[in-house]
C-alpha cells in the first residue's frame, strides 16, 4: 500500500535555510491568524518595537502604535472578513537577522472576493530571546506588464 507524503513546505531551501524559514514560519502563522480575527493589536506585538510597516497603500507605521494603527486600518478594508495564509518563499540569514521573502495568501473578503489574492512581503526579522520579532515589512502586489498595442 502507498503511502501519501506531503512535500516540506520549504523542501528545496538548503538544510540551513530550511531549519530558519521552519524557526520563522509560526511567526506568520500567528500573523495570519490575528489577521483572520481582525486582532490589530496581537497582530502588532509580533513586531518589533522600533519596526516599520508600509502597507501595500502607502500607509507608514512606525512603532508598536503606528504599526498597529496601519494593520487595524488594513483590517477594517482589504482584509475585513478575509482569511490569510503566509509561506515562506526564500530566507537570507544576516546574523541575528533574516531577510525574507513570502507570499501572502488573501482568500475571502473585499481582497479575495474574486479569488485568491496574492501579495508579495518582504520582511526583516530579528531574534529577540528565544523567537523572533518583525522589524521590517513590506507587502505589495506585482503589477501585470502593459501589453503593446
Amino acid at each position: 500500500m502507498a503511502t501519501h507524503q506531503t512535500s516540506h513546505p520549504h523542501a528545496a531551501m538548503t538544510p540551513t535555510v530550511r531549519k530558519l524559514a521552519d524557526e520563522l514560519q509560526p511567526l506568520l502563522d500567528t500573523l495570519a491568524a490575528c489577521m483572520d480575527r481582525g486582532d490589530a493589536r496581537g497582530a502588532a506585538a509580533l513586531f518589533a518595537e522600533d519596526s516599520n510597516l508600509i502597507s501595500p497603500s502607502g500607509m507608514i507605521g512606525t512603532g508598536a502604535a503606528g504599526v498597529q494603527r496601519v494593520i487595524a486600518a488594513d483590517m477594517q478594508t482589504i482584509l475585513k472578513a478575509s482569511h490569510s495564509h503566509f509561506t515562506i518563499d526564500s530566507v537570507r540569514p544576516l546574523g541575528d537577522m533574516a531577510f525574507v521573502d513570502a507570499t501572502h495568501e488573501i482568500s475571502g473578503g473585499q481582497a479575495g472576493a474574486a479569488g485568491t489574492l496574492e501579495v508579495h512581503v518582504v520582511l526583516l526579522a530579528r531574534k529577540q530571546g528565544a523567537g523572533w520579532k518583525l522589524a521590517e515589512a513590506r507587502p505589495y502586489l506585482f503589477v501585470t506588464p502593459p501589453t503593446k498595442h
